[in-house]
């Protein structure tokens, strides 16, 4: 999700939504029970999934630094 993101350039919120549509309508060609959650849940994980990554982000010390952190001149 994350490298598909980089490599395209399109927002991490696009691509996980469209991977969740993606797994669900396999699911649903597959026979299996969509519900009123199941679509839910695959229209609002991206989003989430985007305003939650940067608490969560690792950044490496040099990273810190650039952006006048730990260490940095000033």
């Amino acid at each position: 999700m994350t490298g598909a993101s980089a490599a395209t350039g399109r927002s991490l919120r696009l691509i996980r939504t469209l991977i969740e549509i993606t797994v669900l309508a396999v699911g649903w060609l597959l026979d299996g029970s969509v519900g009123v959650g199941t679509v839910l849940y695959a229209l609002t994980v991206g989003p989430t999934t985007q305003f939650f990554m940067p608490w969560f982000a690792y950044s490496s010390t040099a990273e810190r630094v650039g952006r006048g952190g730990a260490g940095a001149a000033g």
